[in-house]
C-alpha cells in the first residue's frame, strides 16, 4: 500500500480458476477437511483474529508525524479498527490489544503471545494493512521503524519487516485447522526502487492443511490508501499532523477507509462463503480504484487495483459469519442437494444421487450439478482424498492431502485412468485439468460392473517410482 497511490498459486481448489457454480461445488467437495473437530465431537472450532494497521512509517525523534511524507499512510489504522469491530461482532476473539503502528519487533512479540492463546483445531484470521514488498521469492509486511528512523534501502525495509512464512509459522504452532491471511498492501513497494515485482508465489512448509492468502492488489498494482478528491483532501489536510489519532465522525471515517476496506469490510458480515465475497468485491474495488488513479501519476505501474488470491488450500465453503458451515459434523445431517459433501458420509444420499445419474439427470441444470458434486465428494471419500491440486509443472492432478486409509500419499501425482464399463470398450482419461478428473469420477465411479484403474507416481524417491490403483464395482 502507498499513499496517493505473480503469479497466482494454484494449490488446492483456487476458486478464481473455475466458473462460479462449478468452483463452489468443487471446492466444497474436494477441499473438505476431516480434522480433529469430528473426532472431538465439536460442533464449531474456536475462532481467533490478529489485526494490524500501520500508518506512521516516518516520524521525528519525538514521535511526531513527518508531514508530506511519501511513506506515511492514513487509512490502515482506520481499517484495522473496523476489521476488529466486525470480527468481534461475528464472534471472533481479537488476540492483540494494540492494533496500530507495530514495529517488526513488536509485531513478532505480539504474534508469539497470540500463538499461546490459539487452540488446536481452531481457525485463525490475520489481517494486515500497511506497506508490503517482495524480494527473492518472499513476501514481506513492513513494520513501522523506530522514531527518528526511516527506510532508505531494501535492506532497511527487510530488517524492519516480517515475511508471510514467519506469520504462518508463528500462528501454526498450536495446530489450528485453518489460517487465513488478508493482506491489504502493495506486493511490491516502489518507494524502494530495487524491490521486485511481487507478490511472489509462496511455499508454506507447515502442518496446517488449510491456508488462504488474499491480497488486496495484483502484482505491480497499487493498494490505494484513499480516493483523492476535494472531500478527502480537506480531511487529510486537517489531520496531516496526527495520522495516528483519526478522531473523525462516521461519514469522515468512511471516506478514510482504504479503497479495498470500503468495499470488503461492509460485506464481511454477510452469511456467504468468504471466497465468494472476495470474488464479488474485486469488481467494486477495481471500479473505485479507477477513481483513485485518476489524480495520481503512476509511472510504470498498473493503475487499477485488482484483488487476487495468492495461495489457496481452503475449504471453499468457509464462512466468517456462520461457524456451522465450517464444521465437518454438519455435513452428516445436511441436504446433499444444498451441501454435496453430505454424500461423503451418508450412503443413502449417495444412492439417491446414483439413481438420478442412472436416469440421465447429470448435466448443466442445478440438479445435475448437485448430483455431480455429490458423487465427486463420495468418490474422493472412497479414495481417501481430502484435497486435490493441479501441478502444471508435473502435468497432472496431485493429492494435496490424503486420509490415513488412502492408497495415495500427499504429493502423489495421478496422471491418468483407464475406465472399463461393463460390456464396453476401455476408455483412457489423461488428467490435464481438475475438471477432467472431476467429470470422470462423477460419471464413472460407483457404476456397477465397471473398473477404474488409476496410474499414479509417488513423489518420494524412496517409494516405488510408479504404480496402479484399481476400483471394481
Amino acid at each position: 500500500m502507498r499513499p496517493a497511490g505473480a503469479e497466482r498459486a494454484l494449490i488446492g481448489m483456487d476458486v478464481l480458476g473455475f466458473d462460479r457454480v462449478r468452483r463452489t461445488l468443487w471446492v466444497a467437495c474436494a477441499a473438505l477437511l476431516l480434522s480433529s473437530l469430528s473426532a472431538a465431537g465439536q460442533s464449531a472450532p474456536d475462532r481467533f483474529a490478529f489485526i494490524v494497521g500501520n500508518n506512521a512509517y516516518e516520524r521525528r525523534a519525538n514521535g511526531d508525524i513527518i508531514e508530506n511524507s511519501r511513506f506515511n499512510l492514513f487509512t490502515p489504522r482506520n481499517d484495522a479498527v473496523r476489521y476488529a469491530e466486525v470480527m468481534e461482532r461475528l464472534g471472533w476473539e481479537v488476540l492483540n490489544e494494540s492494533l496500530a503502528d507495530r514495529s517488526n519487533t513488536s509485531l513478532q512479540n505480539d504474534l508469539d503471545a497470540a500463538a499461546k492463546q490459539i487452540t488446536a483445531g481452531s481457525e485463525v484470521v490475520f489481517i494486515f494493512n500497511g506497506h508490503g514488498f517482495s524480494e527473492n521469492g518472499k513476501n514481506y509486511l513492513v513494520g513501522v521503524p523506530d522514531d527518528g528512523e526511516r527506510y532508505n534501502t531494501i535492506a532497511d525495509m527487510r530488517a524492519g519487516s516480517i515475511d508471510l512464512e514467519g506469520v504462518i509459522d508463528r500462528l501454526s504452532l498450536a495446530g489450528p485447522s485453518r489460517i487465513i491471511l488478508l493482506i491489504n498492501a502493495c506486493g511490491d513497494e516502489p518507494l524502494v526502487s530495487d524491490a521486485s515485482i511481487a507478490p511472489a508465489k509462496p511455499n508454506f512448509d507447515n502442518t496446517v492443511s488449510e491456508i488462504l492468502v488474499l491480497y488486496s492488489s495484483s502484482p505491480r498494482g497499487i493498494a490505494y490508501d484513499y480516493i483523492d478528491n476535494d472531500e478527502t483532501q480537506n480531511i487529510v489536510q486537517n489531520t496531516e499532523s496526527d495520522r495516528t489519532d483519526l478522531s473523525l465522525d462516521a461519514e469522515e471515517s468512511d471516506l478514510l477507509l482504504s479503497v479495498f476496506g470500503r468495499v470488503f469490510i461492509p460485506q464481511m458480515e454477510e452469511n456467504r462463503p468468504l471466497l465468494n465475497i472476495f470474488t464479488d468485491a474485486r469488481l467494486d474495488v477495481e471500479r473505485l480504484s479507477a477513481r483513485a488513479a485518476s489524480s495520481r501519476d503512476l509511472p510504470n505501474r498498473q493503475g487499477l487495483q485488482i484483488p487476487h488470491v495468492l495461495f489457496d488450500t481452503i475449504n471453499g465453503q468457509f464462512n466468517l459469519a456462520d461457524v456451522s458451515k465450517t464444521a465437518v459434523d454438519s455435513a452428516r445431517f445436511a441436504d446433499w442437494r444444498i451441501y454435496p459433501p453430505a454424500c461423503r458420509f451418508n450412503v443413502e444420499d449417495r444412492q439417491e444421487a446414483l439413481q438420478l445419474r442412472s436416469e440421465g439427470r447429470l448435466g448443466s441444470s442445478a440438479e445435475g450439478r448437485s448430483i455431480q458434486a455429490c458423487l465427486l465428494s463420495a468418490a474422493l471419500g472412497d479414495l481417501g482424498i481430502e484435497k486435490l491440486a493441479f501441478d502444471s509443472d508435473r502435468n497432472g492432478v496431485v493429492v494435496a492431502l490424503s486420509g490415513p486409509d488412502s492408497p495415495f500419499r500427499n504429493g502423489d501425482l495421478i496422471q491418468m485412468a483407464n475406465v472399463k464399463p461393463a460390456g464396453e470398450r476401455r476408455e483412457r482419461f489423461n488428467f490435464r485439468s481438475l475438471d477432467v478428473f472431476g467429470d470422470m469420477l462423477a460419471q464413472h465411479y460407483f457404476v456397477e460392473g465397471s473398473n477404474i484403474t488409476f496410474a499414479w507416481r509417488r513423489s518420494d524417491g524412496s517409494l516405488p517410482a510408479s504404480g496402479f490403483e484399481s476400483r471394481n464395482f
